[in-house]
């Protein structure tokens, strides 16, 4: 399945018409005050998941919800939770294929401390 986008485009106007853009730096200190997740996993899961969603990611924020909100399984290819698994192997050296599941992952918060949390407990 391909991005739907019509709705990723939808997403975004939104996203702007509400929020207004921060900088890398500071959409991760945002994020790591609603975490405390790791520099190192909020810097990746940033330019991750911008990739994978085409969502302009700095004005996303972390109580947004990933389905209601971002429409994550509409904007993203159907297989960015496995690229993301993928991608934490390669970037961090940790498999958390067994313990990631987006189904039950609510906001961008919740996949921020899914990711932090496996990589701390392998580290």
């Amino acid at each position: 399945m391909s991005p739907d986008l019509s709705v990723r485009r939808q997403v975004n106007q939104a996203l702007r018409r509400h929020r207004r853009p921060l900088s890398a730096q500071a959409w991760c200190a945002e994020c790591h005050r609603a975490t405390r997740a790791q520099s190192k996993t909020l810097a990746f899961i940033y330019r991750s998941l911008k990739d994978y969603s085409g969502l302009e990611f700095s004005l996303v924020r972390p109580q947004d919800r990933l389905v209601d909100d971002l429409q994550f399984p509409l904007v993203c290819w159907f297989d960015w939770s496995m690229r993301l698994c993928d991608d934490v192997v390669n970037q961090f050296g940790v498999d958390i294929s067994d313990h990631f599941d987006e189904t039950q992952l609510d906001t961008l918060a919740d996949l921020i401390s899914c990711v932090d949390d496996c990589v701390r407990r392998a580290a």
